[in-house]
């Protein structure tokens, strides 16, 4: 039975060995993970400087000519770049003329809007004139009426006294 034992002893201290060694494993993989990151920003930043000598005309002419293959393509996208930055201040101006031409619209709609109502104004103020002279000569009429019915009534009422 002890040999049984030894026999489960040797095999976890082997798993255990085989797991520290599959965690160190690990763990450089990770840093090997980190280190091409790191690489790759190297060199991408290394392309961006490289670019930018190219562009200035700063590097020889044999590397120039090696690198031409390799830019023409970066230099394609930032002309298509430049084209849509071109594309959308246009689609900007566009949008701008269009609101000037609907403030314009707006500007004169209102004053339209703001003439009839002037005229309308204008209209009415004639129309209540007009209604108030028509007061004024009806009312005039009326008095006259009443004066005519009031004479008449006194001419009866003193007809009838000197009748009577």
């Amino acid at each position: 039975m002890a040999g049984f034992w030894d026999k489960i002893k040797k095999g976890a201290q082997e798993a255990g060995e085989k797991a520290a060694q599959l965690a160190k494993i690990a763990k450089i993989q990770t840093e090997i993970t980190t280190l091409g990151s790191s690489r790759k920003t190297k060199i991408l930043e290394l392309g961006e400087k490289v670019f930018s000598l190219y562009k200035e005309g700063k590097l020889s002419e044999g590397v120039q000519d090696s690198l031409k293959d390799l830019i023409a393509p970066i230099e394609e996208i930032e002309k298509q770049i430049e084209d849509k930055k071109k594309e959308i201040e246009k689609i900007k101006e566009e949008m701008n003329e269009k609101v000037e031409e609907v403030k314009e619209e707006v500007k004169e709609k209102a004053k339209d809007v703001a003439d009839k109502a002037k005229e309308t104004v204008s209209d009415t103020k004639e129309a209540a004139k007009e209604v108030a002279e028509d007061v004024k000569e009806k009312v005039s009429e009326i008095k006259s009426d009443v004066k005519d019915v009031a004479n008449s009534v006194k001419d009866n009422g003193e007809n009838t006294e000197k009748s009577n």
